[in-house]
C-alpha cells in the first residue's frame, strides 16, 4: 500500500491511497488516474511498487515523463523526495499504513507539515470512494420528517437553484441534523452470513440502525409501525410506497428499478423557498457522492446548513465513480471502482454552466486579384488551327506516330522525316489553293510539328525565361503569369486529344501515367516545375493544366523590402524572429508568395545551421549548402509505396534539424507536427492557407483534430502553444507580394484565439500598431538587440 501525492500548476495538493502494486496514469477512463489535460497522453504512464521500491515507467507518451525535469527513456526507482512530472501535474510517491480498501484523497495536511495520517477505522469512506452502499445506509437518519407531497421539488444539486422564492411557512425554522450522516456505517463484527454490513443481529434486511421488529422496511428509524412521525406538518398528498432492500449492482451500482435501495446523497443547501417534495425513485450515485438528476428528497434531509444560509460551491475533488449497468455520469461513461478523476478545471462552480454563444470570427476580406477577361479567338487563328488539325491526322496515320513510344518522340530522325512530311502536305494545300494567304506557312509546319512530337504551345512557353507560370484552362484559353501579373497567351491547342497527348508527355519521365484511370497527377517535373493536371472524366470541359516553372532566384528579406513587398521595420523585425528562433507561421491564399517569403526567411538562418525542409512537391529555393529538401512521393501504380508529410516529418526530426520548415501542411500531420513545435522544435516556419492569423490558427486547430482523442479546446491550446508569430502574405493588383499583416499570438479564448497585431498593410502603405512583442522583454534582459521603437 502506498500513497500517490498529485499537485496541479497552481493548484492544492491531494492524497490517494491505493492498496494495489500498480497505479496508471492517463487522460482517459480506464486508468487508475484520470489526469484530463491535453498535454497528457491516453495511457501515460505507471508507477509500480516491487520489493519495497517504486518505479516510474513511462508508456510512450507524446510530451514524454520527467523526473526532476529529466525525461526518462526506461523505468526508473523514485524516491519520496523525487518529483514526477506529467504534463501540468507534479506527481509524488509515499508509503501509507492506511489500511482502506480502494483510493482516498486529502487536501490539507495536519499542522506541522507533517503528512496526513490514515484515517482511524471507525470513520466512514469519504463520499468519493466507490464502496458498496449496504441497505442501512440508504434510509434518512432518525428524527427526521418522512417524504411527502407538496410544492414543486427542489432542484439537482448540479443545476443552480433560484434564491428569490420565498420559503414555504417553516421551512426556515426546520430544524436540520446535527452532524452530517455517515454515508457508509463500518462493517459489524458481530454480522453474520447474509447480513450487511452495520445490520445487527435479528435486523431485516432494508431496516435501518435502530428500527424496531415488525417496523416496514422505509420507515424512519424510530417509528412505530402504522404511526406518523411526531414532527413537521403532515403530508399534504399520499405516503411513497416502502422502499424494499434490492439487489446490488456489480461493483458497488445501485440499481435504478423502484425496488432498489436508495443511496444516501451528498445534497447541498437547496436555498431559500425550496420546499419538501416527493421521495420518488432515484438514479445511480454522480461524481462525489451527489445524486443524478432524477428524483430528490426534502431539505429536511440536508446533511449541509439551514435553508437560511446562503449556499456555497465546494472546491473540486478527486471523484470515484461507481462502475455498473445504471453508473452514469454527465461527463461520460462509468469508472471502474479505483479509477480516481481530477477536475480539469480548478476553479469549478457547482452551478450548472451558462451556455454562451460561440460567435465565429468574421473573415478578412482578401485583396482582390487582377483578372483576365476571356476573349474569343480570331477567325484566322481558328482557321490556321483547323488546319493544323487536318495535316495533323495525316501525319500520324503516314508515320504511325501512335504506335511511336513516348521516349522515342525525341529521336533526331523521327523529327526529320515529320517535318519533311508536313512541308509536303502544306505546299500541297497551297497549290490546291485550300490555304488562305493570311496563313503564315512556316508558322503553320512548326505547330504542326510541335504538337506532332513535342509540346504544342506549351514549347514557346517553356522556353520564354520571364514566364513564370503557365495556366491551361481548355485547349483555346492559355494564361501566363509573369511577375506575378497574368496575361492571355495569344496561343492554343488544335484539339482536346492534342493537349492531353502533350500532357502526357510532360509527366512521362517521372513515372507517372495520365490516362482515365488516372486522371489527376501533381509532380515535380525534372526541371523543378510543378504541373497540375487534370484529363476526363474528372475534367468534362476538357484536359487542364497548371504549371509554375521551378525559380532559380533566392531573395532575401531587405530584397523583399526594396521590392515593397514589406517595411523595414517589418523586415527587421522578422529577422529578429528568425536570429531568436520564433516558430512562424505563413499564410495566405494560392499563388499569393508564401514560398517566396519562406524562401527569404530561410536566407536569414545563420550560417552553420542545418536547414530541413518538407514539402508535398519541392518548390522552395534556398541558397544554402547545409538545406535537406524532402518532398513527398505518390503511389504510381502501386509499384512504390507512398510517402506523405506525416512520414516525411518523423524522418526530418530523426536528422537534428537546427532549422524545420514545413510547407503547406493540411494533413494529419498537423498534430504530431503541433506536439513537436509546442515541446522540442523551435526557429521553425509552417505554411498554410488561410486569410489572416484567425483562419490560419483554426484551421491548424481543426486539422489537429483529425486524432480521435483530441478535443477542440486541446487543439486550440497546442496550436497557441507551437505558433507564436503569424504572418500573412497577399499579392496585389500590381502583381507584388505584401507582408498584409504580422500578429503575434497570445493564447486561447472560448471561441477561437487571443493574437496582438504587431504590423499591418492598408491603403498601400505599412504600418505599426504600437503593440510590442511579449518576448521584446526578454530579449533586453539578455543584452540582445531589440528595438522596440518600430512597433511605435
Amino acid at each position: 500500500m502506498f500513497t500517490i501525492i498529485i499537485q496541479e500548476k497552481g493548484g492544492e495538493q491531494r492524497r490517494m491511497v491505493f492498496n494495489k502494486a500498480e497505479v496508471t496514469f492517463g487522460r482517459v477512463q480506464g486508468n487508475d488516474i484520470v489526469l484530463p489535460k491535453g498535454n497528457v497522453s491516453k495511457r501515460h504512464a505507471r508507477i509500480v511498487l516491487k520489493d519495497g521500491k517504486f518505479i516510474i515507467v513511462d508508456l510512450k507518451s507524446t510530451n514524454g515523463t520527467y523526473v526532476n525535469g529529466r525525461k526518462i527513456t526506461s523505468p526508473l526507482v523514485v524516491k519520496d523526495s523525487d518529483k514526477i512530472y506529467i504534463g501540468d501535474f507534479i506527481v509524488g510517491v509515499d508509503e501509507s499504513a492506511n489500511d482502506a480498501d480502494g483510493p482516498s484523497e486529502s487536501t490539507t495536511s495536519p499542522p506541522g507539515g507533517a503528512e496526513a495520517s490514515a484515517e482511524p477505522p471507525g470513520r466512514p469512506p469519504r463520499p468519493t470512494e466507490a464502496m458498496p452502499i449496504p441497505p442501512g445506509a440508504m434510509m434518512p437518519p432518525a428524527g427526521g420528517p418522512p417524504a411527502r407531497t407538496g410544492p414543486p421539488r427542489p432542484a439537482p444539486i448540479s443545476q443552480p437553484l433560484p434564491r428569490d422564492i420565498p420559503a414555504p411557512p417553516g421551512a426556515r425554522n426546520r430544524p436540520g441534523p446535527s452532524a452530517p450522516p455517515p454515508m457508509i456505517p463500518s462493517p459489524s463484527p458481530m454480522a453474520g452470513p447474509g447480513q450487511m454490513p452495520g445490520q445487527m443481529p435479528g435486523q431485516m434486511p432494508g431496516q435501518m440502525p435502530g428500527q424496531m421488529p415488525g417496523q416496514m422496511p422505509g420507515q424512519m428509524p424510530g417509528h412505530m409501525p402504522g404511526h406518523m412521525p411526531m414532527s413537521g406538518p403532515p403530508p399534504s398528498g399520499p405516503m411513497p410506497g416502502p422502499m424494499s432492500a434490492g439487489p446490488m449492482g456489480p461493483m458497488g451500482a445501485i440499481s435504478s428499478s423502484p425496488s432498489a435501495p436508495q443511496p444516501m446523497p451528498t445534497f447541498a443547501d437547496p436555498g431559500p423557498g425550496s420546499g419538501p417534495g416527493p421521495m420518488g425513485p432515484m438514479g445511480s450515485m454522480g461524481p462525489m457522492g451527489s445524486m443524478g438528476p432524477v428524483g430528490s428528497v426534502p431539505p429536511a434531509f440536508n446533511n449541509g446548513p439551514s435553508a437560511q444560509a446562503p449556499m456555497h460551491s465546494p472546491a473540486p475533488q478527486p471523484v470515484v465513480q461507481s462502475a455498473g449497468p445504471n453508473a452514469n455520469t454527465a461527463s461520460g461513461p462509468a469508472l471502474p471502482p479505483s479509477v480516481v478523476v481530477l477536475p480539469s478545471d480548478k476553479k469549478a462552480r457547482g452551478s450548472a454552466p451558462v451556455m454562451a454563444v460561440r460567435r465565429v470570427t468574421g473573415r478578412p476580406m482578401s485583396i482582390p486579384r487582377p483578372v483576365v477577361a476571356s476573349e474569343p479567338l480570331d477567325p484566322k487563328v481558328i482557321k490556321m488551327l483547323d488546319l493544323q488539325t487536318s495535316i495533323l491526322e495525316r501525319v500520324r496515320a503516314k508515320l504511325e506516330l501512335d504506335k511511336v513510344a513516348i521516349d522515342r518522340l525525341g529521336d533526331e530522325d523521327l523529327w526529320q522525316r515529320a517535318e519533311r512530311a508536313i512541308v509536303d502536305m502544306v505546299e500541297a494545300l497551297e497549290s490546291s489553293g485550300e490555304l488562305p494567304k493570311y496563313i503564315d506557312q512556316d508558322a503553320l509546319i512548326k505547330e504542326t510539328l510541335n504538337e506532332a512530337l513535342g509540346l504544342g504551345a506549351l514549347e514557346d512557353l517553356l522556353a520564354d525565361d520571364k514566364v513564370d507560370e503557365i495556366i491551361v484552362d481548355r485547349r483555346d484559353r492559355i494564361l501566363v503569369g509573369k511577375d506575378g501579373v497574368l496575361k492571355a497567351a495569344a496561343k492554343a491547342f488544335s484539339s482536346d486529344d492534342v493537349l492531353q497527348r502533350v500532357v502526357e508527355r510532360l509527366v512521362a519521365p517521372t513515372g507517372h501515367v495520365l490516362d482515365e484511370g488516372h486522371p489527376l497527377v501533381d509532380v515535380r517535373l525534372r526541371d523543378g516545375s510543378r504541373i497540375t493536371a487534370a484529363i476526363p472524366p474528372v475534367a468534362p470541359r476538357g484536359p487542364c493544366l497548371l504549371l509554375r516553372k521551378a525559380t532559380t532566384r533566392c531573395p532575401t528579406l531587405v530584397d523583399l523590402c526594396t521590392a515593397g513587398s514589406m517595411s523595414k521595420a517589418m523586415c527587421e523585425f522578422l529577422t529578429t524572429c528568425v536570429t531568436t528562433r520564433r516558430n512562424i507561421l505563413v499564410c495566405g491564399g494560392p499563388g499569393s508568395g508564401k514560398t517566396t517569403l519562406v524562401g527569404a526567411l530561410a536566407q536569414a538562418v545563420a550560417r552553420g545551421e542545418r536547414i530541413v525542409s518538407i514539402e508535398e512537391v519541392a518548390e522552395l529555393a534556398i541558397g544554402r549548402d547545409e538545406w535537406i529538401s524532402l518532398e513527398t512521393r505518390p503511389v504510381v501504380h502501386g509499384a512504390q509505396a507512398a510517402v506523405d508529410l506525416c512520414q516525411l516529418l518523423h524522418s526530418a526530426l530523426r536528422m537534428r534539424p537546427d532549422r524545420l520548415i514545413v510547407a503547406d501542411v493540411r494533413g494529419r500531420e498537423v498534430f504530431d507536427l503541433l506536439t513537436t513545435l509546442g515541446a522540442t522544435i523551435d526557429g521553425a516556419v509552417v505554411v498554410t492557407a488561410g486569410e489572416g492569423a484567425m483562419s490560419s490558427l483554426t484551421r491548424l486547430s481543426q486539422l489537429a483534430r483529425v486524432e480521435p482523442h483530441v478535443s477542440e479546446a486541446t487543439a486550440r491550446e497546442l496550436t497557441a502553444n507551437a505558433v507564436e508569430i503569424v504572418v500573412h502574405v497577399t499579392r496585389g493588383t500590381d502583381g507584388v507580394l505584401h507582408v498584409t499583416a504580422i500578429e503575434e499570438v497570445l493564447g486561447t479564448s472560448e471561441v477561437g484565439f487571443e493574437t496582438a497585431p504587431l504590423f499591418q498593410h492598408s491603403g498601400g502603405t505599412f504600418s505599426a500598431c504600437g503593440t510590442v512583442p511579449r518576448f521584446y522583454s526578454e530579449l533586453e534582459a539578455r543584452g540582445l538587440p531589440a528595438d522596440a521603437a518600430i512597433f511605435r
